[in-house]
């Protein structure tokens, strides 16, 4: 059995995708879904996804920080290591 690759990347789901969601009314004298109930999911599914977008948002501005911080911690190491270039020896090896 083969993996199906779909060419183009998957779609993130977003917010503003759910909040452009309408839905067509019942046909008269057929039964359909009920418009509160219908648009209260959208409702909360906007605010779910609103508030992951967030939450994702700052753990992407940590990560950067934290690399950015990493990196010049690293870079001081290094500058600090390379300061006595061999002169000094330690007398006890």
């Amino acid at each position: 059995m083969g993996i199906y690759l779909s060419r183009m990347p998957p779609q993130r789901i977003r917010a503003a995708n759910i909040r452009r969601v309408r839905f067509r009314r019942a046909a008269l004298g057929r039964r359909g879904l009920a418009e509160e109930q219908v648009y209260a999911f959208v409702r909360w599914m906007v605010d779910e996804l609103t508030a992951r977008e967030a939450t994702e948002t700052a753990l992407r501005d940590q990560n950067a920080r934290l690399r950015r911080a990493l990196r010049e911690r690293q870079d001081w190491q290094a500058a600090r290591r390379h300061r006595n270039a061999g002169r000094w020896k330690n007398p006890h090896y």
